[in-house]
């Protein structure tokens, strides 16, 4: 097994233990607390860089400070909340249901973690499909399979894509089956009759006349 293979497996079945134990309302919950903390700084962080430039004296760090205490502050807010949600909704008697989705979820979350890596891996680490990192990766069809939609949802400011690379001998196959190549007109021209075939079917037209 290869170290992407390891890492794919790994990086994917952390995911959904993880979010087993947390349960898919707690998963949730927490994606929506990391974008609502992110919603709250930029759109507060106009507002309170002023007062901090007052209290600090040095700008860079007052904007540093500013948008840093938006964020934490956001985040342990929301954070709080969907605790308190997702401890009523554990405690219910949908808490093994809400587990059972949770995996679920870890599992797609873990998939999109390893895809926005692979395009990562290809766009700033240069690293292709071909070279000795990839070598016998078993999981490399369905990670390019995943990164190629995740790169297609991705605003087109981002600029992610996945390099296609050199077919596959499979691919190569499946394609010259599907697109057969036409005969030459040398391959016309000798798979007509021989000679003396001809010669024997003149022979037994005759015959019968």
């Amino acid at each position: 097994m290869s170290i992407p293979d390891i890492t794919v497996l790994v990086v994917v079945l952390l995911s959904g233990i993880i979010a087993f134990r947390l349960g898919l309302v707690r998963v949730i919950l927490g994606l929506a607390g990391w974008f609502g903390a992110t919603l709250a700084t930029i759109y507060s962080y106009s507002h309170i860089r002023p007062y901090a430039r007052e209290w600090i004296g040095n700008q860079l760090i007052a904007d540093i400070g500013a948008g840093a205490a938006i964020f934490i502050i956001s985040m342990i807010i929301l954070t709080l909340i969907s605790h308190a949600i997702a401890s009523g909704v554990r405690e219910s008697s949908f808490g093994m249901l809400d587990r059972s989705f949770g995996l679920l979820a870890g599992l797609v979350i873990g998939v999109f973690v390893v895809s926005a890596g692979y395009i990562f891996s290809q766009q700033g680490l240069k690293i292709t499909d071909q070279s000795s990192f990839y070598k016998g990766s078993k999981t490399l069809p369905l990670i390019k399979r995943s990164a190629t939609i995740l790169a297609a949802a991705a605003p087109d400011d981002w600029g992610l894509s996945v390099s296609s690379g050199p077919a596959t001998d499979r691919e190569k196959q499946f394609r010259s089956l599907m697109s057969p190549k036409p005969k030459t007109g040398r391959q016309d021209r000798g798979s007509g009759y021989k000679p003396a075939e001809r010669q024997d079917m003149d022979r037994l037209i005759r015959s019968h006349q």
